[in-house]
């Protein structure tokens, strides 16, 4: 019979002991809430920051209108005072010029000044280099600026001479009937240098913002990309809003990034518009930051937190493993001294070890008892297969060679059949003494089942193996028994390393070589 390696069934995972299961779930409902408490923090700051940079955002295009609308008021009380010298004078050609001239040392608010009569003919600028004097405008918006007869006009943007994109600030002059004589304009450049170019530059972010003013009709104005001046945004939601004089902010989110918080002001005298744009990631720039600095502020309390827990679990944990400890090893009589000291300071751990004291002697004798009857074959009294595994392992630790004697009866069924198995019985027994005769008492004796014994020799090679191996047969053979009389056995010899990697292979080749005994006329030994 080949005693075969018993089956392999997979470990059941690690489990975890008490003091770890308090710590990792106090570890993690910890985690747990400073994660919740930054993610909270994180939302309120995400929000206080858009809001404060659309507020900021709101405040700029509020700033940069009052910019806007304070440059082309003066620029048109400018202009009025030179209408009003220019009508006292008669219209006086002369004067005209004198005017122009005087204007234009006064203030850099016009690139360009110009007079221009009723029929829309240019009577006199400065300088002469842009506007052509005794030339006729010709840009439709520019000819709206005759119509408005009765007050200060702003044309929108429009290209000049040259193509140069410009506005053009007009006042009207009355003749001393107070008929209407035409105006006096100022042309201020929207590309290039102007003074309201360079008053607007300076009030740029460099964060990533950027604003743009658009006329009455929508069409960019100023632009810090002078290409896009003379675009038209009518149809934009901002736009559209602030030509209806509200001023306001709203998200803008865009595909390719973040978005950005929009805010518009209205220019009430021009009835023109500023739109300012600032990406949201700028706006948000900081907010890891501000995380950052949360956290650690909140290490020093989550750190003395931790270390109480640890020392909180290990405190509940000890008087529970001390008891787990000796409730493992309650064969062990040392262990009953042990209870006593073990100190039991919650409910729960105290019923336990009081039920741990109660039962150790009881359970002490019951688990020898057990011990022994699980190991032992109830015929024989040598160790059964069970036992043979048991004692196995302890070699595999201790023994650096081992030889293996697998014994089989010969022809034992026909003892059975013809004189019983109680006669069977009693012959068995009388060889498991003979064999515990001829064994050490470091050697292994164990019954595989039926007629079948194996001997464990420790510290055997394979030629002293043999000669146990010749005595036990030999003395087998001269023993005779009640009613049954002589009785032969055959042999297998295997030596563990030679004869296999482990000493479960050893015996698998031990039990080969039996098979060729038996194979072979039985009585006799074969080695592996």
């Amino acid at each position: 019979m080949v005693n075969r390696k018993p089956k392999e069934f997979p470990k059941p995972p690690s489990r975890i002991d008490l003091q770890h299961l308090i710590l990792w779930m106090c570890l993690f409902f910890v985690i747990v809430a400073v994660g919740n408490s930054l993610h909270a923090a994180y939302r309120v700051q995400h929000g206080l920051l858009l809001q404060h940079s659309a507020d900021t955002n709101r405040d700029y295009a509020g700033r940069l209108a009052q910019l806007a609308d304070s440059f082309l008021r003066k620029s048109a009380q400018a202009l009025e005072a030179a209408a009003l010298d220019v009508a006292e004078s008669g219209l006086d050609p002369a004067v005209i010029r004198k005017e122009l001239d005087q204007l234009a040392s006064i203030t850099d608010a016009f690139n360009t000044i110009i007079a221009v009569d009723s029929s829309g003919k240019i009577t006199a600028a400065r300088p002469e280099s842009e506007f052509l004097v005794g030339a006729g405008l010709q840009a439709f918006q520019a000819r709206q600026l005759l119509d408005a007869k009765e007050a200060t006009a702003i044309s929108g943007a429009l290209k000049g001479p040259g193509g140069q994109w410009l506005s053009i600030i007009a006042h009207p002059i009355f003749s001393p009937h107070g008929s209407y004589a035409g105006f006096v304009g100022g042309a201020v450049h929207l590309q290039g240098s102007s003074a309201l170019q360079n008053a607007l530059d300076q009030l740029h972010y460099q964060d990533g913002s950027y604003f743009y003013i658009v006329d009455e009709k929508g069409t960019i104005a100023y632009h810090p990309n002078q290409h896009l001046i003379g675009l038209s945004l009518k149809d934009t939601q901002p736009v559209q809003m602030v030509l209806c004089g509200e001023a306001g902010t709203q998200r803008v989110d865009d595909t390719d990034s973040h978005g950005q918080l929009v805010s518009y002001a209205p220019i009430p005298f021009a009835n023109w518009g500023v739109v300012t744009h600032r990406p949201i990631e700028f706006a948000l720039s900081n907010i890891d930051e501000l995380l950052l600095k949360t956290f650690y502020y909140s290490l020093p309390l989550l750190g003395i937190s931790l270390l109480a827990i640890w020392w909180l679990s290990r405190f509940i944990a000890f008087p529970l493993r001390e008891l787990a400890e000796v409730a493992a090893n309650m064969d062990d009589r040392a262990n009953f001294s042990r209870i006593c000291f073990i100190k039991s300071w919650y409910v729960e751990a105290a019923m336990i070890q009081k039920a741990l004291m109660h039962s150790f002697s009881a359970v002490s004798s019951r688990i020898r008892k057990l011990r022994l009857d699980g190991s032992t074959d109830p015929l024989t009294r040598v160790i059964n297969r069970r036992g043979l595994d048991i004692a196995i392992e302890k070699l595999t630790r201790t023994a650096q060679t081992v030889a293996v004697v697998m014994i089989d009866l010969d022809y034992f069924k026909a003892v059975n059949d013809k004189f019983g198995h109680a006669v069977g019985d009693e012959v068995l027994k009388a060889i498991s003494v003979l064999i515990m005769a001829e064994a050490r008492r470091e050697d292994i004796v164990a019954r595989m089942g039926g007629e079948e014994f194996v001997i464990l020799l420790p510290e055997t090679d394979i030629e002293a193996a043999m000669r146990f191996a010749e005595r036990l047969q030999s003395t087998i053979e001269r023993a005779s028994f009640d009613n049954v009389g002589r009785v032969t056995i055959s042999l297998g010899v295997a030596c563990y390393p030679t004869h296999g990697d482990d000493i479960h292979e050893s015996l698998v080749r031990a039990d080969a070589a039996l098979y060729r005994a038996k194979a072979a006329g039985r009585n006799c030994i074969r080695m592996a």
